[in-house]
């Protein structure tokens, strides 16, 4: 086994034990035995084995290389990242279990998707903020899912393990907010960015994924408006997010699918 697919495969382990260990807290309450501190350190010690496997699919014969697998692996990578650090500072572990089962799965993605292609030193940064502004949406369409499995069960007054494990309601929100400003900060500035490599937006089969990034762009900054002027919160904001998330992912992960799978190779 390569280098990167060894470090892969710790990524993904240490990913899997984190979900079973928020999964166990949740089904059996395991509260006494349940310990932040060292589900911070496995989620820490796996990010470290992922960016190894990231950095090993990229370094390959001396050069630079980049393709469709390392690029959901990166995704995934960075949702974890933002996850981590929000852990940190509030008792946002519940999102891992979406997150953790993702993004160990998406450690994987070198591994299934192998080509790549060269990769300019120039297109570096527009790369590094894109690949950022998709992970921390993500993790915001994330939290949307859960807010509003959580609102459901409020309302429906069925408080069940869930609720208990989950932030509260106005946490949630907040949180969803400041991913939801940073993400759309960094998305302005990737596809900023990425307008300076344009030439042909055909020839370059770069038009679907500009269309439907910016229309993810608008509905994520049209959401943003909404909160802060108008006063959007709740279920309304929670499924804008999801709205929004899938554009953006239909934008990339749609377009690169018809690139590498579905248009033929020359």
């Amino acid at each position: 086994m390569s280098g990167f697919g060894f470090a892969s495969l710790i990524a993904f382990i240490l990913y899997l034990n984190n979900w079973l260990i928020v999964v166990a807290r949740l089904r059996f309450d395991l509260e006494a035995g349940y310990r932040r501190p060292q589900l911070i350190a496995y989620t820490l010690i796996g990010l470290i084995a992922h960016a190894i496997s990231i950095w090993l699919a990229m370094r390959q014969q001396d050069q630079w290389v980049f393709g469709f697998g390392i690029a959901l692996s990166l995704i995934g990578w960075s949702a974890a990242v933002a996850l981590w650090i929000g852990m940190l500072t509030k008792p946002t572990e519940m999102l891992g279990l979406i997150i953790f089962p993702f993004a160990g799965l998406l450690a994987l993605a070198p591994l299934v998707i192998t080509d790549t292609h060269p990769l300019p030193v120039e297109y570096g940064a527009h790369i590094v903020l894109a690949i950022l502004a998709y992970g921390l949406f993500f993790l915001a369409a994330t939290q949307a899912i859960l807010f509003l499995i959580q609102e459901q069960r409020f309302r429906s007054h069925k408080l069940g393990s869930l609720f208990g494990a989950l932030p509260p309601l106005q946490l949630m929100e907040k949180t969803l907010y400041q991913l939801l400003v940073l993400g759309f900060i960094t998305l302005t500035f990737a596809l900023i960015t990425g307008f300076f490599f344009v030439e042909d937006l055909f020839a370059q089969h770069l038009a679907h994924k500009t269309f439907f990034s910016l229309l993810a762009w608008l509905l994520y900054g049209l959401l943003l408006w909404g909160h802060f002027r108008r006063g959007w919160r709740g279920r309304k904001a929670a499924r804008l997010t999801l709205w929004a998330f899938v554009l953006l992912m239909l934008g990339y992960v749609g377009s690169s699918i018809v690139l590498e799978f579905l248009l033929p190779r020359p």
